[in-house]
């Protein structure tokens, strides 16, 4: 089996089901910050959903936001820390941080 398949086996993508999340791109590693569709650093969704089915069929995070929607290139690998996520995929390194509820007693 190929390296990058054995590496996306452990890449958690059910952690974000029903979970709004923000994506960020914090790190471009191939185009020198100039990509050609205009996700550059700093390029950011808040609030938008990770379609589980179609991320894990494609080894990439697609995510819909409204009626737009938004994938990354091939994800290599995910680091998980205390509240967000790194994805590292062939062009860049993403932020992703699920939006939670707080559920607050008066």
């Amino acid at each position: 089996m190929n390296e990058l398949k054995d590496n996306f086996s452990e890449i958690n993508f059910d952690k974000y089901e029903n979970t709004p999340i923000t994506l960020e791109k914090i790190t471009d590693v191939r185009f020198d910050n100039n990509h050609p569709n205009g996700y550059n650093v700093g390029f950011s969704i808040e609030r938008c959903f990770v379609n589980i089915d179609v991320s894990k069929l494609h080894q990439v995070l697609y995510v819909q936001y409204g009626s737009e929607w938004f994938h990354t290139s091939t994800i290599e690998k995910q680091e998980q820390f205390e509240g967000y996520d790194l994805l590292y995929t062939l062009n860049s390194i993403y932020k992703i941080t699920p939006i939670l509820n707080t559920i607050t007693e008066i």
